[in-house]
């Protein structure tokens, strides 16, 4: 059983002419307009559309740049001499060649001043001669490159060996102690104050 009736006329619109719904003809004017403002509206939409395309484009070249120079840009290019002290494979992701070595950096006839040198090493022919001139007791000249940063399958040391060379050390290098560092400063300490009785 239905309570309310719905096919009435509405009171508010029983008055007012019914619609027809029969196609209206577009003059040439509307269609002019139509045409004009969906060409706007497609130009607007185009433009935004290659501005954030160009605009993507210079975001993704300019990480682009900064990537490549902040870890694949060979920042400098030098060599080291001193004496191997391990070569070893690291890593637990990655398993790279890392190595220590022994630099003298000589300042002056007599004056030496010895200090480690960290670095990485991707080439297996150089592994092998590493691990050789580990055994000895000759001095190393190692060429590397410096990068800014290191790279994980690269190895954790932003110094990567490019090649290696057997060289002379002056005998003095090997009689000279370690120069000491001088003492580190050390803090004021605050006098003691007495107990007045």
């Amino acid at each position: 059983m239905k309570l309310i009736n719905d096919n009435f006329d509405d009171y508010f619109e029983s008055g007012a002419p019914k619609k027809e719904n029969a196609p209206h003809e577009e003059t040439e004017e509307e269609r002019e307009e139509r045409e004009l403002i969906e060409t706007t509206i497609e130009r607007r939409s185009n433009k935004k559309r290659i501005l954030l395309a160009l605009s993507m484009l210079v975001v993704l070249l300019l990480l682009f740049f900064i990537i490549r120079d902040q870890f694949f840009h060979v920042y400098r290019e030098s060599d080291i001499k001193g004496r191997i002290v391990d070569i070893a494979l690291c890593g637990t992701l990655f398993n790279t060649f890392e190595g220590q070595m022994l630099s003298y950096d000589v300042v002056a006839p007599g004056n030496v001043v010895k200090s480690e040198f960290d670095f990485s090493v991707t080439d297996d022919s150089i592994v092998s001669k590493l691990r050789d001139l580990k055994q000895t007791p000759l001095a190393v000249q190692v060429h590397y490159k410096e990068y800014k940063h290191s790279v994980p399958w690269r190895g954790s040391s932003k110094y990567i060996v490019s090649a290696i060379d057997t060289v002379t050390i002056p005998s003095y290098v090997d009689n000279v102690k370690d120069i000491p560092l001088p003492p580190k400063p050390q803090k004021p300490t605050e006098p003691e104050e007495s107990n007045k009785d």
